[in-house]
């Protein structure tokens, strides 16, 4: 959620809380029978259309979109479990936010609620962390997704890759380069802090 989102609302109750102390309410997914005719309806209607679908998804290297890439698809699609995550896609809980997973500055990733006490604690990772976003991902708003993870907060660093929705498959090479630079970032951070505090000790 973007900050603005989440500072507008009353609710500071994180997704973790609300499954670990069951305030999520009742399911209400459609009966087997049905999900099970519509999956296998959109199977169906998807098989067609693997390469095109595809292609749109890998607007800057269409060409990475081969035989072997759409082969495997088609085979996943066929096998006897296929249709029961079409179905599951249906009944799943409500998912942990970014905001949560990565410790947002604001909501509820920085809320402590004393009023709920549960046994189960989930984690909250607040590392760094490196965002290789396809700008050009037909699936989302690519600018405004790279700018609300960028501002989650510090620590987050986004590095914009001109592909689609699947830029480390897409375009492999961009995607390294944007891991090695970032890895060689945090390196000297590292370097820098351990240099600090050894200073401070020998002070």
């Amino acid at each position: 959620f973007k900050k603005e989102e989440v500072l507008n609302t009353d609710s500071q109750v994180s997704v973790a809380e609300a499954t670990a102390n069951n305030l999520l309410g009742l399911s209400s997914p459609p009966p087997r029978k049905i999900a099970t005719i519509g999956g296998t309806g959109l199977l169906w209607y998807l098989r067609p259309q693997i390469q095109s679908i595809c292609k749109n998804l890998y607007p800057t290297n269409p060409a990475a979109v081969d035989d072997i890439l759409c082969g495997g698809i088609l085979r996943d699609s066929l096998d006897p479990g296929a249709i029961n995550v079409m179905i599951s896609g249906s009944k799943l809980p409500p998912p942990r936010t970014a905001n949560e997973l990565l410790g947002a500055d604001f909501g509820s990733a920085k809320c402590n609620t004393s009023e709920f006490v549960s046994k189960f604690r989930e984690s909250v990772f607040g590392g760094p962390v490196l965002v290789a976003q396809g700008m050009l991902d037909p699936l989302n708003d690519a600018v405004d997704r790279a700018k609300m993870l960028g501002n989650l907060r510090e620590g987050i660093k986004v590095d914009p890759i001109n592909g689609g929705h699947c830029p480390h498959d897409e375009l492999p090479a961009d995607v390294a380069a944007a891991i090695v630079s970032w890895l060689k970032e945090e390196k000297n951070a590292v370097s820098e802090v351990e240099m600090a505090k050894t200073t401070a000790d020998l002070v």
